[in-house]
């Protein structure tokens, strides 16, 4: 390649970007912040590489997570003039072929792919006799109060079971090392351990005599005969000997061991990827795995991409404040942007004067020279968008809920929609939920070669999922109503000139000049369920990439009541928002915000600084009362390893300590605490407030 090809892949690259793209030293992981040109970077440099002479484009392959950025990586490659047929897979899809290699080479027959689960799962349960006595108790009591031994039962045993075995094979867990596991993590199974072993070890046994695969079988079994077979792995090797991966915070202990399998002890890998945008834990993703590479490799080169050519100095700044130094604190954000608008959170009484509000303002923000579709809606759930669109379509916005199709129309779904509407009201909870996963998983076999059947399935089920997170107790023909309701205006099925509705999760990698990210309520943000340090740490990273998909304009807003099965609910602001607000302070010197501000939160901050129980006008008991409660904030804090604000605002202990409640429905009922932290750590405030009262005293 001439000289002047390889200047047009350097072109417009600033000097981080060329060392990344340019630098020799094996292996190199690239830690590539949000906004600074990862994708540009990565092809770059296969395309420098190749056009150097250094790698050969026969025997490149970029791996990544969803087909999406293996084809944006094919097209940009295309772009730069590199026609030689690069390989750009997902994990699943390279171990696919890896495995299809073996077999031919080795003239065995090929597996087949099994669509669903269920069959073999329920095979496997009946086959150790767990449906005698024990099945039978467990199906009685399991995870919903069963009041009779059914059909639904035993579906929703059979759906828990298949979660509990995928959770095992997304870590590289092995039926025998499984107990321990759980163990180690607390979890919670819906079987004891030993008998959540023996089926899963029955399981495996009964896909080798089916001569099947499950999905999850795909890596692993390419690593196995990576590692297992010298000859093959020596061909393997030589065929992909340059190694690329794509979001490397994302990957999983399963999908390293395939990484570790396909360098061996060659070291022509590249990784990319962000320890701040770390969102998948949930999928066993461990960003812990970028440094054990780093460590794995004494000789490995780390380059730092921290130019930002998404967002103003603003919405960089506010981002920042929330990582407090991010999970690599070496790399800070350098904006390349002009200042803009100072990043705005606003209050409203409910959820619909919310809506109203993010509506008009959609209208303000579309200026001349930008359409809707430079405008985001971002929330931390789907079930939180619905209300949003439907308010959006009465203002005349055009907009679409992302992910989402005409899945009410369908003939797959109107199926289950009319048997939650036959079901028996017992049906509710936990266990509505586990009976769904198992009609689903029917269905999704049934519809295996329709694809949009798979994706209005597992829509379907994410709704559901989200419906029952809020309503916990939700009946059948509760859901059956709501989705019949509220969720049937997320029909539209083209984005085209729209406003984007969606979730956090699938914001990642995306970007809009406009965003909101409504429903910044306690419980939703952070969401109600984490708990654990680690969990806490992974919000956080998710409002921060929420918050970094804006270009220019950022409005944060949450609703002091908000519907949850056709029914108010008093909401607290999430305690991120005070951080925030701390941040807007400095960055503007005030707060912007509408007649509908966030006064509970200015006015908590005027009175409740660090110092703020001896700025009030608290009597002696109320000091008391004070001191114990910071005593025990503290020792929490330490426990659960999250920080205090985590636990209760400042505001909300003055509160407590002014009120003194007696009841866990009184403290519920108290501002900063609500009915999520009242049950949580409802027992521990009222031992609190419970101190000598020494008032009376002579």
């Amino acid at each position: 390649m001439t000289t002047h090809q390889i200047s047009e892949i350097l072109k417009n690259l600033n000097p981080e970007q060329i060392e990344a793209v340019t630098v020799r030293e094996n292996p190199l992981v690239i830690i590539a912040g949000a906004g600074s040109g990862k994708t540009r970077v990565l092809t770059r440099r296969i395309a420098y590489r190749i056009a150097t002479g250094d790698a050969d484009a026969r025997h490149t392959l970029a791996v990544t997570f969803t087909k999406k950025a293996a084809t944006e990586i094919k097209h940009r490659l295309e772009a730069l003039n590199m026609r030689e047929q690069i390989e750009a897979h997902t994990f699943h899809a390279a171990a696919l072929r890896i495995l299809q290699r073996f077999w031919e080479s080795k003239e065995i027959t090929p597996y087949e792919l099994i669509e669903s689960k269920f069959k073999i799962v329920s095979d496997a349960i009946s086959s150790l006799g767990a449906n005698t006595k024990t099945y039978k108790s467990r199906t009685k009591t399991y995870k919903g109060n069963f009041k009779t031994e059914n059909e639904v039962a035993a579906k929703s045993l059979v759906s828990a079971v298949i979660a509990e075995i995928e959770w095992a094979k997304a870590r590289g867990l092995t039926p025998r090392a499984y107990s321990d596991a759980v163990v180690a993590h607390r979890r919670n199974t819906p079987l004891t351990p030993t008998e959540m072993a023996q089926i899963f070890s029955r399981y495996e046994e009964l896909k080798s005599k089916l001569h099947k695969m499950d999905y999850d079988d795909l890596i692993i079994g390419a690593t196995k005969v990576l590692n297992s077979d010298p000859m093959f792995s020596a061909a393997e090797h030589y065929r992909m000997r340059h190694l690329y991966v794509d979001e490397f915070q994302d990957i999983n202990p399963v999908q390293m061991s395939l990484v570790n399998a396909l360098t061996d002890d060659r070291l022509d890998l590249c990784v990319v990827g962000d320890p701040n945008q770390a969102i998948y834990s949930w999928n066993g993703a461990d960003p812990t795995l970028l440094t054990s590479l780093q460590n794995r490799h004494h000789n490995t080169r780390t380059v730092l991409l921290s130019n930002n050519y998404r967002s103003t100095p603003q919405i960089l700044s506010l981002a920042g404040s929330i990582l407090n130094g991010g999970s690599h604190p070496n790399k800070k954000l350098i904006p390349n942007l002009p200042d803009g608008p100072t990043p705005v959170i606003r209050g409203f009484n409910d959820d619909k004067t919310e809506a109203q509000s993010v509506a008009r303002l959609a209208k303000h923000f579309r200026q001349p020279g930008t359409g809707w579709c430079d405008i985001a809606v971002l929330a931390r759930t789907n079930s939180q968008l619905i209300p949003i669109q439907k308010m959006f379509k009465e203002s005349g916005v055009p907009a679409f809920l992302a992910g989402e199709t005409n899945y009410l129309n369908q003939s797959e779904i109107r199926a289950i929609v009319n048997s939650l509407e036959r079901q028996n009201s017992f049906l509710r909870g936990n266990s509505l939920f586990a009976w769904l996963e198992g009609i689903v998983e029917n269905s999704l076999s049934k519809y295996a070669e329709v694809s949009s059947a798979s994706d209005n399935l597992n829509i379907f089920l994410e709704l559901s999922r989200e419906y029952l997170s809020t309503t916990p107790d939700g009946e059948s023909r509760g859901l059956a109503l709501w989705l019949k309701t509220e969720a049937r205006n997320a029909l539209d099925e083209n984005a085209g000139e729209s406003v984007t509705l969606t979730t956090f999760h699938k914001a990642k990698g995306l970007e809009w000049r406009t965003v909101f990210i409504v429903g910044m309520e306690d419980g939703l943000v952070p969401i109600a369920h984490a708990e654990s340090k680690e969990a806490v740490l992974e919000e956080q990273r998710l409002l921060y990439v929420a918050i970094t998909r804006a270009k220019r304009d950022l409005i944060l807003t949450w609703a002091r009541q908000r519907i949850f099965n056709e029914r108010y609910l008093k909401r607290e602001p999430s305690p991120y928002l005070a951080t925030l607000q701390d941040e807007i302070q400095r960055i503007s010197g005030h707060i912007a915000t509408s007649e509908h501000a966030l006064s509970s939160i200015r006015k908590a901050r005027r009175n409740l600084q660090d110092d703020s129980s001896d700025k009030m006008d608290l009597s002696e008991r109320q000091k008391s009362i004070m001191e114990s409660l910071r005593l025990w904030r503290s020792q929490k804090s330490k426990e659960l390893g999250v920080p205090a604000h985590i636990i209760l605002h400042d505001f909300a202990l003055v509160s407590v300590a002014v009120q003194e409640p007696s009841s866990l429905e009184a403290l519920s009922k108290i501002a900063g605490v609500g009915s999520t932290k009242a049950s949580k750590f409802g027992k521990d405030l009222l031992q609190c407030v419970e101190v000598p009262d020494t008032s009376q005293r002579e």
